[in-house]
């Protein structure tokens, strides 16, 4: 028990010795405050150290994922230059698609083959343009780059893997030499063989674009 006097009536007063908070003097019904300093103390303290702890975490955050040029530097010119090797290669798909109909206009077929090959010429030639403008974005550290980069690896193996199963004209898959006229001809013909080059290569650039992605540590070098 503790006694204490009221500030309005200065009479004495009894309370326990673990009281807080508000009261009213049995005197003069005088309302009073008493021990709530030490509880305004307390949630300062806490407070204090509840910030203590974020700005260590924060800090630690900031180290632990520190910003790195190089990689996403690296990253994005390596799949622009890739890419725009295949948006040169869609060009020439144009042109042979364009040769192609021009020997069914002087035939007089109505195949349409040309036509359907520079179609395919153009859509390959706008969504690996695209990935070039995606890889920039991704070099200059933009999040959305990152993304449309990988999507484009899928797609491209997706494509490299459909193109195989749907291919059904033959291939010279072995050659031999004419003894007379010295000319290699075909001794053996079938169907294409599987693509493993492409498809290792498509895999290889997916994977690391994914890892950027899905790791943290990559991911927080892109905004």
């Amino acid at each position: 028990m503790v006694e204490i006097l009221c500030p309005h009536c200065e009479e004495e007063i009894g309370l326990d010795d673990d009281a807080q908070g508000e009261f009213s003097c049995p005197h003069c019904d005088g309302e009073f405050e008493w021990g709530m300093d030490e509880v305004a103390a307390s949630e300062a303290s806490e407070f204090e150290e509840f910030e203590n702890i974020a700005a260590f975490s924060r800090n630690d955050v900031l180290q632990e994922y520190s910003d790195n040029p190089a990689l996403r530097i690296t990253a994005g010119v390596i799949f622009a230059i890739w890419v725009g090797i295949h948006a040169i290669g869609s060009i020439f798909i144009i042109f042979a698609g364009m040769l192609v109909g021009g020997v069914e206009d002087a035939v007089g077929t109505e195949t349409s083959a040309g036509s359907f090959i520079i179609l395919i010429g153009l859509a390959t030639l706008v969504l690996y343009s695209t990935g070039v403008f995606l890889g920039i974005k991704m070099a200059m550290g933009r999040l959305h780059g990152l993304i449309g980069s990988t999507i484009i690896a899928g797609l491209s193996f997706g494509m490299v893997i459909i193109g195989w199963m749907t291919d059904d004209v033959d291939e010279c898959l072995s050659w031999e030499t004419d003894p007379n006229w010295g000319l290699e001809t075909c001794s053996e013909w079938g169907p294409a063989p599987f693509p493993i080059v492409a498809v290792i290569l498509w895999l290889m650039v997916g994977s690391g674009l994914c890892t950027m992605i899905f790791i943290p540590k990559f991911k927080a070098i892109f905004y």
